[in-house]
């Protein structure tokens, strides 16, 4: 009998035990990337190309997120192909506020959203290459450690770690991007942004003429907002909102918020 119920808790040990979990504290070669971070490796590229920094955020997103395997860093925190400092992001848009609700928020669009992670980076790199007068060491230095490996040794040692990880993964991705396989890529991305913006542009053209044509009182209008070029359009009421999208237009009528579609 006794034999029997140990049995029998042995039984309901396994079937209500925890998952199993594989954790994986590494990056595979450039050779055996899925496809997934080839593409990653390849819009980073093209990201970065028009600024001078395609090779550059390419690497910084193989270094950091192993292209986009390793997205989060709740230790920083960071996050991102890119792992932007989401405190250091946030600092960026004086309308938002620094607390643990905007810091998820964040967080959670530079994890789903690649295309703002990508110009939150570039953001970040022409903030360095201006500091550093073009020094590209010193700007990968930076983005890695800020200003502190300038003031203390042990932070500069890490960031001459990092700069030199990524130096090796920027050689690495020059002869990657001249493959066929890699142009071919480019070319396919290409044609699909080039028929995406023109659809864009369209439906744009279309909803300024809609607009011009209603009239009322916005409680987010355009005027509402300081424009910064180097910001992005982020907003936020209280901890009700936080989106790296130009939110709809509401109209103030009875003193509720009524949305325009």
């Amino acid at each position: 009998m006794q034999r029997l119920i140990w049995i029998i808790l042995i039984f309901i040990n396994f079937s209500f035990a925890l998952p199993q979990v594989e954790f994986k504290n590494s990056c595979v070669p450039l050779a055996q990337f899925s496809e997934s971070q080839k593409q990653v490796l390849l819009r980073s590229y093209l990201a970065g190309e028009q600024d001078g920094f395609g090779l550059t955020l390419a690497a910084i997103a193989w270094q950091e997120s192993c292209a986009g395997v390793y997205k989060m860093n709740f230790q920083d925190p960071s996050a991102g192909n890119f792992h932007a400092y989401i405190p250091g992001v946030i600092n960026r848009y004086p309308q938002l506020k620094q607390n643990g609700f905007t810091q998820n928020m964040v967080g959670a669009m530079l994890v789903e959203n690649d295309a703002f992670a990508e110009q939150i980076a570039i953001i970040e790199l022409k903030y360095w290459q201006k500091e550093h007068k073009g020094n590209w060491k010193n700007i990968i230095k930076s983005y890695n450690k800020g200003y502190s490996w300038q003031k203390n040794e042990q932070a500069n040692l890490q960031a001459e770690k990092y700069y030199q990880e990524v130096a090796i993964r920027v050689k690495q991705l020059e002869s990657y991007f001249k493959g066929r396989e890699a142009q071919e890529n480019r070319f396919k991305i290409s044609y699909n942004t080039q028929t995406t913006q023109s659809k864009t542009w369209e439906k744009s053209q279309n909803a300024t003429q809609t607009q011009l044509e209603s009239q009322g009182y916005y409680a987010y209008g355009e005027d509402s907002v300081s424009y910064d070029s180097t910001l992005l359009p982020i907003y936020q009421v209280g901890n009700e909102f936080a989106e790296p999208f130009k939110p709809k237009k509401t109209i103030i009528k009875e003193f509720d918020l009524i949305e325009i579609y």
